[in-house]
């Protein structure tokens, strides 16, 4: 692990430290599995953004593709 400081707001302090305290983990704990779940969510919402734009961009010249797509992809999956 590195070690590193952080600035916080008093109010935001003292609600680790109750959280901390009633939940028997230590306020750095509180705030690594926060930043690591903020991150994760963020890394899948860019997944879904780029699953997103990318619909309707490419064509595959397959009048039955969306009811035999099972036949079309074969061993692919």
């Amino acid at each position: 692990m590195v070690r590193t400081q952080i600035q916080l707001e008093r109010q935001t302090y003292e609600k680790l430290k109750a959280k901390s305290k009633g939940s028997g983990k230590s306020i750095s704990e509180i705030v690594r599995r926060s930043l690591d779940q903020t991150i994760e969510s963020q890394e899948t919402d860019l997944k879904w953004r780029r699953a997103l734009q990318s619909m309707g961009k490419f064509s595959s010249d397959l009048n039955n593709l969306a009811e035999k797509h099972d036949e079309h992809m074969g061993d692919r999956w």
